[in-house]
């Protein structure tokens, strides 16, 4: 339902924000029906399935990580810079002060 109405909505926005520019393209308008539609057939296939999966047992098991230490560390440090970058976008977005750095407003 939600894909539906959001779908709808973006044919409304497309509209208004197009128009200036000469519209939608007819070719754009039924592709993001066909899109709509296909999305839902798709969610409609997978119920079965995952109706299955909720009433069996999760068979999660810890198993200790096939690689070594170094890389490990490595990908934890690369995963605290994405989110102190985050972190800074968030800030910049808010336009705290100071948080345009290394970029600034003219």
């Amino acid at each position: 339902f939600t894909e539906i109405v959001l779908t709808l909505w973006d044919f409304v926005v497309e509209d208004w924000v197009r128009k200036p520019l000469g519209g939608v393209y007819p070719g754009e308008r039924v592709m993001h029906g066909v899109m709509g539609i296909v999305y839902g057939a798709m969610l409609a296939s997978i119920v079965p399935t995952l109706r299955t999966w909720w009433y069996r047992p999760s068979e999660i098991t810890l198993s200790p990580p096939i690689v070594g230490e170094g890389l490990r560390l490595i990908m934890v440090g690369m995963a605290l810079g994405v989110f102190l970058s985050g972190i800074r976008d968030l800030l910049a977005a808010a336009e705290l002060r100071g948080s345009g750095w290394p970029w600034r407003r003219h």
